[in-house]
C-alpha cells in the first residue's frame, strides 16, 4: 500500500475518532487537507494532538505522525523523540525511541537543527544514551550554528557544556565540529 493511501486510511479512522470523541471542532480546518493526506496537515494535527492537555490521544497521534517520520520528515521525527521522552499527547515514555527519533531527525538524513539540540540534551543527560559531554558539546554546537526559535536555548546549553569539559575536552569537541562540517555533514 504506497504511503499516501496508508496516510489517508489513518487521517479518514483519526477524523472518525475525532468526531467521536468531540475533538472535531479543534481540527476542523484541518479535515479537507489531512483527508486528502497532505502532509502538513497531517504533521499540524499529529502536533496538536501531541501537545493537548485535555483528552490526549497517543495512538491517532502515532498514526498521524509514524508515515510521515517513516519518510523522512524531521519535524514529524522530532516531535515524535519529544513526545517518547517527555511522554506528550498520553504517549508511554520511552528514553531510547526518543534517542533514535532525535538521531535520525539530527544526523545526517535530517540535519534538523532542533533536534540536533535535542541530541545534545540527550548526551549531556544521558538519555537514550551514555552521557557524553563533548558529543553534547558537538550536536549542541551544531544547533547553535542555526538561527531559528531554539538558538538562544542552544547557546545557553552550550555555555552550560563549556563550563563542564576540560579544556582538552573542549577542543576535542570543537574538532568534532569542525570535521563534521567537512566529512559528515558535508552535502553531495
Amino acid at each position: 500500500m504506497s504511503i499516501k493511501i496508508q496516510c489517508q486510511c489513518r487521517v479518514l479512522a483519526g477524523l472518525m475518532l475525532f468526531s467521536v470523541t468531540g475533538l472535531s471542532a479543534d481540527f476542523q480546518p484541518l479535515t479537507g487537507t489531512a483527508e486528502s493526506g497532505d502532509k502538513a496537515a497531517m504533521l499540524e494535527a499529529g502536533i496538536s494532538l501531541l501537545q493537548q492537555q485535555e483528552r490526549p490521544d497517543s495512538e491517532q497521534a502515532k498514526a498521524l505522525l509514524q508515515p510521515l517520520a517513516d519518510n523522512g520528515n524531521t519535524q514529524a521525527q522530532l516531535w515524535l523523540g519529544r513526545a517518547y521522552r517527555d511522554g506528550l499527547g498520553g504517549i508511554g515514555k520511552d528514553i531510547n525511541k526518543s534517542f533514535r527519533y532525535f538521531e535520525l531527525a539530527g544526523g545526517r538524513e535530517g540535519m534538523n537543527p532542533e533536534a540536533q539540540l535535542e541530541l545534545g540534551r540527550a548526551y549531556m543527560n544521558g538519555e537514550g544514551t551514555d552521557k557524553n559531554l563533548i558529543a553534547a558539546y558537538m550536536w549542541t554546537a551544531l544547533s547553535a550554528e542555526q538561527q531559528g526559535s531554539w538558538t538562544s536555548k542552544a547557546a545557553k546549553q552550550q555555555k552550560a557544556l563549556q563550563g563542564r569539559l576540560t579544556s582538552v575536552q573542549l577542543e576535542k569537541a570543537k574538532e568534532l565540529v569542525e570535521q563534521l562540517h567537512s566529512i559528515y555533514l558535508k552535502q553531495p
